[in-house]
């Protein structure tokens, strides 16, 4: 996976209103463009598995300052989103 998607930080290290959406729109970029390469890791995703790739994220968004739990639903999150997205384009 191509790391040089940077992941932002969260506003505060304590939780706050709109942290969960923030580390989604955190992680949005890394996960698109991983679903353009890795298929398999979003269909493992969406089921709560993580491949190496997307511990690998879940890795990186705990360096920028999010929790793992928090990355690891956001992921999955993302991955139910993108696979929902494609799927309107074919119905």
């Amino acid at each position: 996976m191509d790391e040089s998607q940077a992941i932002s930080r969260p506003q505060r290290a304590s939780d706050y209103s709109g942290r969960r959406m923030d580390c989604i729109a955190a992680l949005r970029p890394a996960v698109s463009d991983l679903a353009a390469t890795s298929q398999e890791s979003i269909v493992a995703a969406m089921g709560g598995e993580l491949t190496d790739d997307l511990l690998a994220l879940a890795h990186r968004a705990e360096a920028a300052g999010w929790t793992f739990e928090e990355a690891s639903a956001a992921i999955e999150e993302l991955a139910r989103e993108y696979e929902g997205a494609k799927g309107t384009i074919f119905d």
